[in-house]
C-alpha cells in the first residue's frame, strides 16, 4: 500500500480500537456471559490487527484459507455476544459486535478477498435473523434486522468504493509513470541525436573539409598539396597517397553512418589497421533506434567480439569480415 492509501485506511482501526473495547466493558453488567463478551473483544481486535498489517508495511497478499478463517469471525463474534443479551439491549451499544466486526470485512475487501468478506456478512445477517425472528413481535422484526445489518451494508459499500478508488489511482499512477518514462526516453534520444549531429559536423569540419580543400587545390597528374595548405606548385603527397587517404576517410564516414554507436577510439584504430593490412571490413548496426537505447551491455559485448575479430586481421594482414 502507498502512504496515501495507508493514511486513508487508518481511520477504521482507530475507531475500532478506541470504541469497541470501551462499549464492551461498559456493557458487561448487561450481558449474561461477560467472559464471552470480553473474549469476543479480544478475538475481533486481534484478528483486525492481524489483517491490518499492511498499514505497518506488511504484505497485502492474503491466502484463501486465512481469508475464510478471518471471515468466520463475523458470525462467531455474534454468537459470543448477541444470544447472551436481553432482547431490549439488542439495539443498544451493548450489542456492539455488528459494527466492530466490519473492520475485519473491510480489511478483507481491501486485500481483495471479496468472496470471504461477503460470506462473513451473510453469516452475520443470518445470525441476526435467526436471533430476531423468534424474539421480536410480528411487524417489528424486519426493522430490527435492518437496523442491526445496517453497519454491514454501509461498510461493504464504502469499502468497495475505496478499493475501486485505490485501483483507479494505481492505474492512473502507473499510466502517468509510463508516459513520464516515455517522455524522458524521448528527450534523452533527442538529446543524443543532437549531440551526435553536432559531433558529426565537428568531425566533418575537422577531417573532411581540409581533405576536400587539398583535393581542390591539387592538379590532376601533378603533385598533390600537403595538409599544411601548400599551393598547387608546392611539394606534397602524391596522388595515389591522397586517393588512399580519401578512401580511408570514406570508409570511416560509412562506419559512422552504419554503426556509430558501436565504435569507440580503440575499435576505430583496429579498423584502420586491419584495412591498411588488406582486410575488407564492414561494420553495420542494424538495430532500431528504440531497441538500441539502454543496451550498454550488448554494445560492450559486441565491441569485445569485434575487437577479437579485428586483432588477428590487423596483425596478420589477412582478409576478413565483421558485421
Amino acid at each position: 500500500m502507498t502512504p496515501v492509501q495507508r493514511a486513508c485506511a487508518v481511520g477504521a482501526p482507530l475507531w475500532l480500537f478506541a470504541h469497541a473495547p470501551l462499549v464492551a466493558l461498559l456493557s458487561l453488567e448487561t450481558t449474561r456471559a461477560p467472559a464471552l463478551s470480553l473474549a469476543a473483544v479480544v478475538l475481533v481486535c486481534g484478528v483486525s490487527a492481524w489483517l491490518l498489517r499492511p498499514l505497518r508495511g506488511g504484505p497485502v497478499h492474503l491466502s484463501a484459507a486465512q481469508a475464510w478463517a478471518a471471515a468466520a469471525v463475523l458470525p462467531l463474534a455474534g454468537l459470543m455476544v448477541m444470544p447472551h443479551l436481553p432482547v431490549e439491549a439488542w439495539r443498544t451499544y451493548a450489542n456492539w459486535w455488528p459494527g466492530a466486526v466490519q473492520v475485519v470485512a473491510a480489511a478483507l475487501v481491501v486485500r481483495r478477498r471479496w468472496r470471504a468478506a461477503l460470506a462473513g456478512e451473510l453469516g452475520l445477517a443470518a445470525l441476526v435473523t435467526v436471533c430476531v425472528l423468534p424474539a421480536d413481535p410480528p411487524g417489528t422484526d424486519a426493522v430490527t434486522i435492518a437496523a442491526l445489518c445496517q453497519p454491514a451494508i454501509m461498510w461493504c459499500a464504502a469499502t468497495a468504493g475505496v478499493r475501486h478508488l485505490f485501483d483507479r489511482a494505481e492505474r492512473d499512477v502507473a499510466r502517468y509513470e509510463e508516459r513520464a518514462g516515455v517522455a524522458v526516453a524521448e528527450a534523452a534520444a533527442a538529446a543524443a541525436r543532437d549531440t551526435s549531429a553536432r559531433q558529426r559536423r565537428a568531425e566533418l569540419q575537422h577531417d573532411v573539409v581540409p581533405l576536400l580543400r587539398r583535393v581542390a587545390q591539387s592538379r590532376p597528374g601533378g603533385p598533390a598539396t600537403g595538409g599544411g595548405g601548400e599551393d598547387a606548385g608546392g611539394t606534397g603527397a602524391d596522388w595515389p597517397a591522397l586517393a588512399r587517404e580519401c578512401a580511408a576517410l570514406e570508409r570511416q564516414l560509412r562506419d559512422d553512418l552504419h554503426a556509430r554507436a558501436l565504435l569507440d577510439g580503440p575499435l576505430r584504430a583496429l579498423l584502420r589497421a586491419a584495412r591498411e593490412a588488406g582486410a575488407v571490413v564492414e561494420v553495420v548496426d542494424d538495430r532500431r533506434e528504440a531497441a538500441a537505447a539502454g543496451t550498454a551491455d550488448l554494445v560492450a559485448a559486441v565491441r569485445t567480439v569485434l575487437a577479437a575479430a579485428l586483432v588477428p586481421a590487423a596483425a596478420a594482414g589477412g582478409a576478413g569480415g565483421a558485421g
